[in-house]
């Protein structure tokens, strides 16, 4: 009986050995391969950013490469920070339903409620509620629903404009809806821009501060931060950059006003430990992770799967938004704004999490992560 429980225990410590061997081989490989990719997109597509792979949690890959700030030829590393644009969405949706575990809100409750507070010139369809507003199915439109004066010159009207909180929902009010809740899906950045109003009002606290108390410093992500105010407050904060071809030059975007939207700030290693969060109960139920990863829209559209803040990939496939053409679950979400790029994956429960962010208008967001992920061999 010894013997065969030393034969079992040398057999498992062998195994063990093999597999690290195995891993460790796998990621010289990845590395070289990785490096290779991030080079090319370097040289051919302007990729100027960061990339962080993570197996089980476990940063596997890391780099870094171009420039955060053309003035000063300062290089991109580890500390720099980046506009994450959309990928804010999971942490707007993480922060309503932190508020609802905590009883301050309720997923059904109606928009015009949560704005009574409010006077505004438009109207709001009385059957919003928030849980539309999370999942895209508010009926509300999106940038191109604004005048045409304000659309001029890519938005610069409209990017430079400083609301206060009653002025921007008076705004949004006077926009014409694309339909009825709850019928169709229909990307909104409205809607989100509300979420981030309705959680100032719930906390009696601006964005910043919301962000800071309810989710940044308790999962300790000291390098994400909130700013609506100037972007010298940020450190290390990498300009966004977009090619003029006209003059051969790049132009650093400054059109954006800070208090639009709310804007979120990160790096790429926090935004990759945010991917996480996604997979680890503990700062949110297992119940609220599950309702950021649930397919809202399955009774809706089967074009598009999204929950609250990501769009969803599980054992019923997804829709066009954010496909990889693998066949592991995964959760995934981009984001683009004046020259910064964003994208967070977690496939399979952080088997692997990728995270990357750029600032100098690549446009190749998608096929990079399609990239990677044929390298890891998914």
């Amino acid at each position: 009986m010894n013997c065969t429980r030393i034969l079992v225990f040398a057999t498992a410590i062998l195994l063990h050995i093999s597999c690290n061997k195995k891993l460790a081989n796998e990621r010289v490989i990845w590395t070289k391969q990785l490096d290779s990719l991030v080079t090319q997109e370097h040289q051919s597509a302007h990729f100027h950013g960061g990339i962080i792979v993570s197996k089980d949690s476990e940063v596997i890959y890391e780099k870094y490469i171009g420039i955060a700030n053309r003035g000063s030829s300062t290089p991109i590393d580890w500390q720099t920070k980046f506009d994450i644009a959309s990928v804010n969405k999971s942490f707007i949706c993480a922060l309503i339903l932190k508020a609802v575990e905590g009883g301050k809100l309720s997923l059904n409750d109606k928009l015009v409620d949560v704005l009574k507070g409010y006077s505004f010139g438009g109207s709001f369809h009385s059957e919003i509620t928030i849980h539309h507003l999370m999942c895209h199915l508010s009926g509300l439109p999106d940038y191109d629903a604004i005048d045409i004066d304000l659309k001029e010159n890519s938005f610069k009207k409209f990017k430079g404009s400083s609301f206060t909180n009653p002025e921007y929902v008076d705004f949004i009010s006077r926009l014409t809806p694309v339909n009825a809740p709850n019928t169709s899906f229909h990307y909104s950045n409205f809607a989100y821009h509300l979420l981030a109003i309705i959680l100032e009002n719930t906390y009696q606290q601006s964005f910043d501060v919301v962000l800071s108390k309810n989710l940044t410093k308790p999962l300790g992500l000291n390098q994400t931060v909130a700013e609506m105010h100037s972007r010298n407050n940020i450190t290390n904060l990498a300009d966004g950059y977009l090619f003029d071809k006209t003059n051969n030059h790049w132009n650093k975007q400054m059109d954006i006003d800070l208090s639009l939207g709310r804007r979120i700030f990160s790096t790429v290693h926090d935004l990759n430990r945010w991917g996480q969060v996604m997979s680890n109960p503990g700062y949110l139920s297992e119940q609220s992770l599950a309702l950021m990863q649930t397919n809202h829209l399955a009774k809706i559209t089967k074009e598009v799967s999204y929950g609250y803040g990501w769009a969803i990939f599980d054992e019923n496939k997804g829709g066009r938004m954010g496909n990889l053409n693998i066949n592991k679950k995964y959760i995934i979400h981009g984001g683009s704004t004046d020259g910064y790029k964003a994208m967070l994956v977690n496939i399979n429960n952080n088997e692997y999490v990728i995270s990357f962010l750029s600032n100098h208008g690549y446009e190749e967001e998608l096929s990079l992560t399609k990239k990677i992920v044929n390298i890891l061999k998914l």
